[in-house]
Order: C-alpha cells, then structure tokens, then sequence
C-alpha cells in the first residue's frame, strides 16, 4: 500500500532504497534544531530535556548494540556457503560482531560528544564558533570515515589499466568493419545476460543490467534462452560471436536477421499478454505480426501485403530516419523497442505526428499509406522539456539573485560614502628657514 499510493516512493528500484532519503532528512532536522539552539530561540530547560531523551534513546540502542547485539544474531548470509571457498564462515561471523561492536562504540563516541558540545554551549562554557567548528569536525569525522569503506585509494585504478581489459579481439574487429547503420550481436562465447565485455564494441542482445525492461526480460527467458531463432532474427542478429578453433571467438553472419524494419503481410490478434508472448513461439516475423486486443481499433481494415521496401537511411540513438515505398497501405515493423504511449518516443511520417502501436510482445508497428514516405522515431520526453525549462529559469534566476544582491550592496556602500561628510585636512605651511649669511673679517 505504502510502495503504490506514497508520493514518489514507487519511483524507487527497491522499498528499502528510501533510506537514502532518511540519511538527508534527518541530519538537515538535526542542523535545524542546532540553528535554534545558537540562536537562542530554545530554553535551557527544553534543551537539557531534549538531550536527555534523544541522547539516552540513541546512546542506549548504541550501548545495547554494543554489549548484546554480537549475542543475539547469527550473522550468516545466504550466500556464505558460495564464499565458503575464499573465506572460513567462521571468520566472515567473527569479522561482523567485530564490526557491529566498533560501529556501535564509535556511534556511541560521536553522540556523546555531541550531546556533551551543545551542554557546554547552553551553560556558557562554549562559544558558539567553538560549537559550531566542533559538530563540523565530528560530521567530517563520521562522513570521512564511513564513506573511505566504499570509495577509498583501492577503488581507483589508471586509465590505460581499465582501457586494457577491453582492448578489442580480432572477431570485434572484424564486426566493426561492418559499416552498417544498425544491427545487433549475440555473443556466445560468454553469458549473454551477464557480461558486459559484448556491450563495449557492440549493439548487443544480451549485457547486463540490475533492472532490465519486464518486456525484454520475458522474451529473454521464454525464447532467447529457449533458442528461438525467430526472435533473434525480428531483433536484427546479424552475427553471432560463436567459440572457434583454439578457443578463438568467430564471427557468424545470420542470414535470416530482418534488418531494421519490413512490412508483413498477415496480423494475427491475441487477446491477452500471455497469449502474446505464447504466440512468438512458433511464428514467422517476417510475414506475421502478433498484435495485442487493445490495438484492435488501430489496425482495423487494414489488409497488408507485405510489398515494398523500408530502410533506416539515419541512425542516432534518439533520432531514427526510414524511408518507406509501398503500392498499398501496409503494417510496418521496427527492430526497436516499444515503450509506450507518452514515455518519449514520438513517430512521425513525413513531418505529422503519428501513434505508433506495439507488435510482437515487444516491437514498434507503424501503419504506412501507400506511396513514397519519410518515417522518423524522435525521443523527445516532455519531462525532458520541461525540467530544461525549469533549469533554465532556475539558473537565471539565481544568476539575477546574485546580481541584486550585489547591486544592492554596491548601491548601499555608493550612498554610504556619499553621505560621508568631507573632512578638510590641514594644508602644510611651509616655513622658508633664512639665514643671515655674515663674512668674515681678514685679519
């Protein structure tokens, strides 16, 4: 209930990702609640009050960690039999009482000599900058510290380190001699889904990513797993990286990939997603298009043929150009992926805005009328649009900001020395010293 109706909380990959908004929110009440302390707007008493509670709270849970905690859990992880081979368990078990006891001191620590700072302020035996330059030690303290665990010297490595684990195999040259606008590759030689190394050379079919599009998942483990050769010739394979002899990679070029977009002759409508995805198992998508229910109204009366031609003439990845020739009207299909209405990408034939409809469980159909044509798919998000907008206002406002208030105190140190009355300083006189000169008497 939370994860779906909370503003903005479904937005994250995972529920318990909302802590990373907890460790903003809570320091900037902390700092808020220190501004009122300096300034005076607290009590005595409703601060002693509020140290005692939030400082016995959270050093008891600290104490309690401290003293108990190693105790109480069991410190093993589902995945402890798999590091079994690197690392004794009970070595892994000692390593993390040892880490929740140090943790729970040095959190201890720090909350003590917080609580201690702001009692030593409010009984006026600290002055505020001293305050103020002491909770600053102790934040960097504690942020320095934790964050060294996760980014510290061992996380960097040299430039020509990193660009050497991808120099490039002979088979990735080869592929790369390929000068067409757009094809995709299957690597076989590694995990498809789980490496990356195929993605830094190639438009690649598998690669790895954390969160993979539903779609493009589905048709991963119920047909490209599966061997489907239908699939991956609707997704343009043009080669297959396949274990040669000496274990050297080799290139295989599919003869049945279907290029970038073609027209097909029959619609087969399904009423459901599983029956969408079902009906990819044995189907030609060069000839049939496998289109949902809910896009009933889109190609009603529609009777292709599948003649002519269609060819991607420009390829960028936000902006892809076909040009279409046909005698009658037909379904066009794309080698891309359809995201859905209003997510960004907008198609357009020749220069008019146009709906585009999903095929295939996870391809783009377009329904062209007859005759010569030109066919552009744009991502262009209107949230994109519109956060520049908001951007652009925003930096032009704080940029005016600026120069007010410097304007403003320019203006007030003119009139100041404006107003300043002229003092007229002394002239020096100057006093000419004569002196009688007498001569001498000759003897």
């Amino acid at each position: 209930f939370i994860f779906e109706h909370v503003p903005l909380y479904n937005k994250f990959r995972t529920p318990n990702s909302v802590l990373s908004v907890a460790a903003i929110l809570v320091p900037t009440l902390g700092f808020l609640a220190v501004n009122r302390i300096i300034k005076g707007e607290v009590s005595t008493q409703e601060v002693m009050r509020s140290l005692m509670i939030s400082g016995g709270i959270l050093g008891g849970i600290c104490l309690f960690f401290l003293l108990l905690g190693p105790s109480m859990f069991d410190f093993t992880h589902p995945t402890d039999p798999q590091r079994a081979q690197n690392f004794r368990p009970d070595l892994l078990i000692s390593m993390r009482k040892s880490l929740m006891r140090s943790d729970s001191l040095r959190s201890l620590i720090l909350i003590g000599l917080s609580a201690a700072g702001i009692w030593a302020f409010i009984q006026n035996k600290l002055d505020k900058k001293w305050l103020m330059l002491g909770l600053g030690v102790l934040v960097l303290f504690d942020m320095w510290g934790v964050g060294r665990r996760y980014i510290n010297e061992d996380s960097f490595y040299p430039k020509r380190t990193i660009e050497s684990s991808h120099n490039p195999r002979p088979v990735d040259t080869q592929i790369l001699q390929d000068k067409s606008l757009d094809f995709r590759v299957l690597d076989l030689t590694v995990n498809p889904f789980e490496s990356t190394q195929t993605s830094y050379y190639h438009k690649s079919i598998g690669g790895y990513h954390a969160a993979k599009l539903q779609r493009y998942q589905d048709i991963i483990e119920h047909h490209i797993q599966a061997g489907n050769q239908a699939i991956l010739d609707m997704l343009n394979t043009k080669y297959f990286i396949q274990p040669g002899p000496d274990n050297q990679a080799a290139a295989v070029v599919n003869p049945g990939a279907l290029g970038n977009a073609w027209f097909v002759s029959d619609i087969e409508m399904v009423p459901n997603a599983n029956a969408e995805i079902d009906a990819l198992t044995d189907f030609d998508p060069a000839q049939t298009a496998v289109v949902h229910d809910e896009f009933q109204n889109y190609v009603s009366g529609l009777s292709p043929d599948g003649t002519g031609t269609i060819e991607l003439t420009e390829y960028a990845p936000d902006k892809l150009t076909y040009k279409s020739n046909s005698s009658s009207e037909q379904l066009a299909v794309f080698s891309e992926v359809w995201y859905g209405p209003h997510k960004g990408w907008q198609a357009y034939i020749d220069g008019e805005p146009v709906e585009h409809i999903r095929v295939d469980y996870l391809l783009r159909a377009l329904r062209l009328p007859s005759g010569q044509h030109t066919i552009v798919f744009e991502f262009s998000p209107d949230i994109y649009k519109a956060g520049v907008a908001i951007s652009l206002v925003s930096s032009l406002i704080i940029i005016l900001g600026i120069l007010g208030i410097a304007g403003y105190y320019g203006y007030q140190f003119y009139r100041k020395m404006q107003e300043e009355p002229v003092v007229e300083t002394p002239q020096k006189t100057t006093v000419k010293k004569t002196v009688a000169k007498t001569k001498r008497k000759k003897k």
